[in-house]
């Protein structure tokens, strides 16, 4: 099985983890910023143990009958409550190449369900008792949760061996009352099929599966010490009501009564239409038992999408219990460790000594500081939305999400859905249960708003709003939703000529405008060149497998010449294609692609560079005059001979002269 670096080059994301997987099994290196600590760790105590990576044939590690069967009495009600969840999973995603696995915390499965077409895929065999330890199928998404205790996706090339480069897996934790790790629940499917709302999935049915054995173990109490149950459902995070075969309350909890925002004596008595009109409130009674389905309760300051389980009680009252599971809070998690949501640069990566670049770094750290609202300004290239990152990273609210959007990219009629979100049934073809826009995803972080003047003035009337009151409403809906947002705005335009030409909204640009930095084109820093060159070469290495060490004086006094109308952006790409084309170990002149060297050939009459501004003949003679003297070395009088005129006039030329060059 061979590597092939462009099997994935319509997804970068996907694309940079082959690479960085090649280099490490090759070089024992990777890029920065690509592959998770986590990962790069299983590696490395993959590799340690002289796992081989490519191998075709991963052992397998069955523990044996008798083991098995004692695990699987050990974790009996585990099992028994995520077999109907795992087939739901099955059910909801439609999906036929998708498989679930439950592992205790040994790692060993103890439930495996797929879909046909996975079954198939897989010649049908469970592994229903293997190991899926590190050390035995490397790194995986399984694994690593257990390690961790955390919800850990692991796609494609993250695995360790490539044999699994074709599959994505997500896996939640599931923990017990004591905090004690009982297992994971994962999710593999096949590459083509990945998906970042995965990994809430699993999140979410992990949660469910928690709650459902913390339920077991409080319904044991609640039946032996009936005066401790109500302090046992106040002290669970989800909504719980007991339900009587009437359909009236007959206890709740604290958390249901901050769902609904009634109190918990106006709750119990009332019929459990009170808290939501249930469509087929007759199916749910208490002759069986459901669980996931998806409601939402509308309290009085805001709405709540939950999860609704439904589990018979045995008493003589015909009980029923109904647990409401906040999706939100879920939601969250997964999209802090969702990579798309990451801010990765920090100002140690932004190259250049230049003191106009230094200070726009020394401004954009106290916007840091002080959390405030930034306008970015630069040309094409010159590295915004690093800026933005590295404040994001520099700032209070680092740990939380970093939301990129491309104002000037996305379609007018889905940009609004895309910043604000959308209720379901909002327009057709809305996605059932609503969209979050980018101002909820970036909620405790940052937001940054890349070419902001494209935004139509009908969005930007909405952003203003959002900015004053800190709220947001999705489309179609009437709840504002309050954000605690850090907005970064960036353009390569000059918002005040837009704010004075009537295309940008003045109070919009003053809302945005707290602090203005103005990011310095590559023509303007050019002493930062042969910096960038260096780190373009070093990073750049890895990536092509080049043996590329240097650039000849020559070169690089060409590229110096050169305007760069795409600045950082497209000097990179012009190292990077020399690289690819060079055979010795320096970058030469010839390499040099001929649309820049034919626009800096034949650049300078009389030592100064050719533009449109017309000199006079005595700025020429100026301009001329200080040449000769630098190549005089300061000696007046050689220069003044070299000139044919006095040296009165060489001091007289120098002085108008000035600083022009």
């Amino acid at each position: 099985m061979s590597f092939n670096p462009f099997y994935n080059i319509e997804n970068p994301e996907l694309m940079g983890y082959e690479y960085a997987w090649v280099n490490f099994i090759k070089n024992d290196e990777i890029p920065e910023n690509i592959i998770s600590e986590e990962i790069f760790k299983s590696w490395k105590r993959c590799k340690d143990r002289k796992q081989d990576a490519r191998v075709l044939d991963i052992p397998e590690n069955f523990c044996g009958h008798d083991e098995l069967n004692a695990r699987i009495k050990r974790n009996s009600d585990l099992l028994g409550i995520s077999s109907p969840i795992m087939r739901d999973i099955i059910n909801v995603l439609d999906e036929k190449e998708v498989g679930i696995r439950i592992v205790d915390s040994d790692n060993i499965v103890l439930m495996d369900v797929r879909g046909d077409g996975f079954a198939r895929d897989n010649r049908g065999k469970s592994s229903v008792g293997d190991c899926c330890g590190e050390s035995v199928i490397g790194t995986n998404s399984l694994a690593l949760t257990i390690l961790h205790q955390k919800p850990i996706s692991v796609v494609g090339a993250q695995h360790y061996y490539q044999q699994n480069h074709r599959f994505a897996g997500y896996s939640a934790p599931i923990i017990d009352g004591d905090s004690k790790i009982r297992g994971a629940i994962g999710i593999t499917i096949k590459l083509e099929q990945i998906s970042h709302y995965m990994l809430a999935m699993v999140t979410t049915a992990a949660k469910v599966i928690e709650n459902e054995l913390q339920l077991l173990r409080s319904n044991s109490i609640i039946y032996r010490q009936n005066n401790e149950k109500q302090d046992i459902l106040d002290s669970v995070t989800d909504g719980i009501i007991y339900v009587d075969k009437a359909h009236i309350i007959t206890h709740a909890n604290l958390q249901i009564a901050k769902f609904t925002g009634l109190k918990k004596d106006d709750l119990i008595g009332k019929n459990i239409n009170i808290i939501h009109t249930f469509p087929h409130i007759g199916s749910l009674d208490s002759s069986g038992d459901i669980s996931n389905i998806q409601v939402k309760l509308k309290g009085k300051e805001k709405s709540y999408n939950c999860f609704l389980s439904h589990k018979a009680v045995k008493d003589n009252e015909g009980s029923v219990i109904w647990i409401f599971t906040a999706t939100d809070e879920i939601q969250e998690l997964a999209d802090k460790i969702n990579l798309e949501n990451r801010a990765f640069f920090t100002f140690d990566n932004i190259v250049g000594k230049s003191k106009v670049l230094k200070n726009c770094i020394e401004l954009a750290q106290k916007v840091a500081e002080h959390e405030t609202r930034v306008i970015i300004e630069g040309e094409s290239g010159t590295g915004k939305e690093m800026f933005a990152q590295s404040i994001h990273n520099l700032s209070p609210r680092k740990n939380g999400p970093f939301v990129a959007v491309d104002c000037g990219a996305i379609p007018r009629e889905l940009l609004e859905s895309e910043i604000f979100g959308y209720e379901e049934g909002a327009y057709t073809g809305a996605r059932k249960g609503g969209h979050r826009g980018k101002f909820e995803l970036s909620h405790g972080g940052t937001l940054f708003l890349d070419e902001i003047g494209n935004l139509p003035l009908d969005m930007q009337a909405k952003l203003l709003r959002v900015l004053q009151e800190s709220r947001v409403v999705r489309i179609g809906g009437y709840m504002p939703i309050p954000v605690n947002v850090q907005v970064i705005a960036a353009t390569n335009q000059d918002l005040k000529k837009e704010v004075d030409s009537g295309t940008f909204r003045e109070d919009l640009y003053y809302r945005l405008n707290i602090v203005r930095i103005k990011l310095p084109s590559l023509r303007e820093r050019k002493e930062d060149l042969p910096m960038l060159i260096d780190s373009f070469i070093r990073a750049n290495k890895h990536q092509i497998n080049s043996k590329i060490k240097g650039i000849e004086e020559d070169a690089m006094n060409l590229l110096l010449n050169y305007s760069w109308p795409g600045n950082v952006r497209q000097l990179n790409n012009v190292i990077e294609r020399m690289m690819i084309l060079a055979e010795g170990e320096l970058l030469t002149k010839n390499l040099i692609p001929n649309d820049i060297a034919l626009k800096v050939q034949n650049t300078t009459i009389l030592g100064f560079e050719v533009t449109d501004e017309i000199y006079t003949l005595e700025m020429a003679s100026a301009i001329y005059t200080k040449k000769v003297v630098t190549e005089c070395k300061g000696n007046i009088k050689r220069a003044s001979e070299k000139l044919g005129i006095s040296r009165a006039t060489v001091y007289r030329l120098l002085k108008h002269a000035g600083g022009r060059l």
